[in-house]
């Protein structure tokens, strides 16, 4: 799948899993934007998503991974 970059972005990066609502397949999109922030959202769903702060995002991967 081709990833298009927007001016505002250093990175993304993509995973697939399911949704919870009805387990179709589902790509969620993580966005490192310039200003040092993480977007993530669901891949099809519009504007909707969520804009973590660096700290955030850290103490989210953190969890991530010490959960493995």
């Amino acid at each position: 799948m081709a990833i298009m970059q927007l001016r505002n972005e250093r990175s993304r990066t993509t995973a697939c899993g399911r949704r919870i609502d009805n387990a179709e397949r589902c790509t969620v999109v993580q966005v490192h934007e310039v200003g040092g922030t993480w977007a993530w959202y669901p891949h099809g769903f519009g504007k909707f998503g969520v804009r973590l702060p660096h700290a955030e995002a850290v103490k989210l991967a953190r969890a991530i991974l010490d959960a493995e």
